[in-house]
This record gives structure tokens, sequence and C-alpha cells, in this order.
């Protein structure tokens, strides 16, 4: 998270950052919340400073799944991004546990890798 947001990392490549902040900067707060983690929690008071003051708006409640759009090689690219977490009340291990998978949102994105992968490396 912290390099995906911080204006020196990967933020500047975001084209719907304010959606990813509101997106994932809730999740954070939960897992605070929920944990008690000091680590977590400065993590989240440092990723809130690189954006607007204030707390971000909440995602849409419908919303299932993230959209990430981003500029690669003079080329946008769109990604539907899913996090998937485990749990079980026999088991409270598989609550720390979360697959973050990203898939082509678009035939433009999926066409782009399909070409990056069949393309000579230098």
């Amino acid at each position: 998270m912290r390099l995906g947001l911080h204006p020196g990392g990967f933020a500047p490549r975001l084209r719907n950052l304010g959606q990813v902040r509101a997106y994932l900067l809730p999740r954070l707060a939960r897992q605070v919340a929920q944990s008690g983690d000091p680590e977590l929690s400065a993590l989240y008071e440092e990723l809130l400073s690189y954006g607007p003051a204030g707390d971000p708006p909440p995602p849409d409640p419908a919303d299932i799944a993230l959209p990430i759009r981003i500029r690669h090689h003079g080329a946008e690219l769109c990604f539907i991004n899913t996090i998937t977490t485990f749990g079980a009340a026999f088991d409270v291990t598989l609550e720390e546990i979360a697959v973050e998978a990203y898939f082509p949102a678009d035939d433009d994105t999926a066409r782009f890798f399909r070409t990056e992968a069949a393309a000579p490396s230098a």
C-alpha cells in the first residue's frame, strides 16, 4: 500500500487514484480497528498524509471489485482488483490470510499483455 499510494511511487501512474484510496484506506482502517496493531495504525496515518486532508469518502457498497486504471508505456491499462479473505470459526489464523488478484478489465488490457508476453525480451 505504501508503494502504491506514495506520490513518489506508483500513485502518479494511477488514473483513478481517488477511487483506489477510497477503496483501500477504509479496508486498512477496519484492519487497524480489528487488530489494534500499532504498525498498521502508523501505516494508515502515513497513507492518509499522502492524499488530501481528511478521510477519503467510503466506496460504494455495491462495488464488489476495484477497477485500477494505470498509465504504462503510453497505454492506459485497466484491471479489476479483488481481495479474497479467509476465515473459519475454528481457526483464527485464517483471518490473516488474504489473496489479492488483478485481472484485465477490458480487451485492450488483455491484448497489451498478450503482445508483451509474445515480444522477445531485450
